[in-house]
């Protein structure tokens, strides 16, 4: 990873350019100190426009993740981050952190973050080795993704010389600008509502709005409301938050956690437990706060025959992709010349992604956000 970045520790004070996840005085998370004031491209669909403040490395790797809608449901605004090409919002980490990879990537599985690691360190052409602990795998079907990538090796373990990590502040980097497309999308808000967890999460939105203020883009900070389950215990940063922040914890019960998820599923939105907590919070509060639904519940996985070779389409699209810049599937079915449907060609690429051949990504066209496709194999 790079070292020429310089990082903060919010609760202590430590400024300086560390050596680890961790304050060296206090032991507190770190943070990545801007790159430069922030400039908005918004000519970019994606965590780009906010290059300018971010700490990319001598590359930059990118599928199109961030700048994911805004939408209303029942009365309650919500910022859904299912819509980044892994379908959680650690793609927006991932895209720096992996843009500082130097060598081979050694990371423990963890649901969400490790296949979004693991596909962008594909995207880069860097070799990933997971370390599976047997007995806390849960998220199976992202482990079986994961096997079918040509980037990576699994090993089962605690794993030795892991060098990267949830929540160190690269990735924390990526992860704020959260907060930054808030800014562009709403405006000031009266509170933003996050799911608990460890508290990293919350930690890079709360750092991302202290950098707008810093700035002058906005006047007060949002509030943030941390949603936890009833019985999970207050982390370390969640203390600070709200001792040092303001913030505010509620507490969300096993029915009110299910309700929300039905809830959401009524409207098209498949969601985990930790962001039904958060909807059900923000439930309760009001229109003028904005809910981070932090990714989706559903995460395709087919076994038959993508595991094997590809089919004559598929090998159709790879040859119209190959050399190409970014296509939409419609350019693409126009350059088959018409030896499959639109739909086909649609399926076809969808299981292209979820191989890693070939990336989902966005541009501007026009006024419109497009989703483009491009193969792995052009990526520079």
């Amino acid at each position: 990873m790079r070292v020429n970045v310089r990082f903060r520790c919010l609760r202590c004070g430590y400024v300086g350019l560390g050596n680890g996840p961790s304050c060296p005085r206090c032991g507190f998370p770190l943070i990545a100190e801007p790159r430069g004031v922030l400039r908005i491209d918004r000519e970019k669909p994606s965590i780009l426009r906010y290059a300018s403040a971010l700490n990319y490395g001598d590359r930059v790797v990118t599928l199109g993740e961030g700048f994911t809608r805004i939408r209303r449901v029942n009365g309650v605004l919500i910022k859904d981050e299912s819509r980044n090409p892994t379908g959680s919002f650690m793609d927006r980490g991932s895209s720096v952190l992996i843009s500082n990879a130097v060598g081979e990537i050694r990371v423990l599985f963890e649901e969400d973050f490790t296949l979004s690691i693991a596909t962008y360190a594909n995207a880069a052409g860097v070799s990933a080795k997971v370390y599976v602990n047997p007995d806390r795998v849960g998220a199976y079907a992202e482990l079986l993704r994961l096997s079918t990538m040509g980037n990576v090796t699994i090993e089962f373990g605690g794993g030795h010389g892991i060098n990267t990590f949830y929540g160190e502040p690269i990735f924390l980097d990526g992860v704020k600008t959260i907060a930054y497309e808030l800014y562009e999308q709403v405006g000031e808000v009266e509170g933003v509502v996050l799911p608990m967890e460890r508290g990293y999460l919350a930690l890079a939105v709360y750092e991302g709005f202290r950098e707008l203020r810093e700035w002058g883009f906005i006047g007060d900070l949002p509030r943030l409301i941390l949603v936890k389950h009833r019985a999970a215990q207050m982390t370390e940063i969640s203390d600070w938050l709200v001792r040092a922040a303001g913030a505010r914890v509620v507490d969300v019960s096993d029915e009110e956690t299910i309700r929300s998820m039905i809830e959401l599923a009524r409207s098209g939105m498949y969601v985990k437990p930790v962001s039904a907590m958060a909807y059900a919070a923000a439930s309760t509060l009001g229109g003028d706060y904005v809910v981070v639904i932090t990714g989706t519940g559903i995460k395709e996985y087919r076994v038959g025959r993508e595991l094997g070779g590809l089919t004559k389409l598929q090998e159709a699209i790879l040859g119209v992709l190959e050399g190409s810049r970014p296509l939409t599937a419609y350019e693409v079915w126009e350059r088959l010349g018409g030896v499959a449907t639109i739909q086909g060609v649609y399926k076809a690429l969808g299981s292209l992604v979820r191989r890693g051949l070939v990336s989902l990504g966005y541009e501007v066209r026009g006024n419109k956000k497009v989703r483009v496709y491009r193969s792995l194999s052009n990526y520079k």
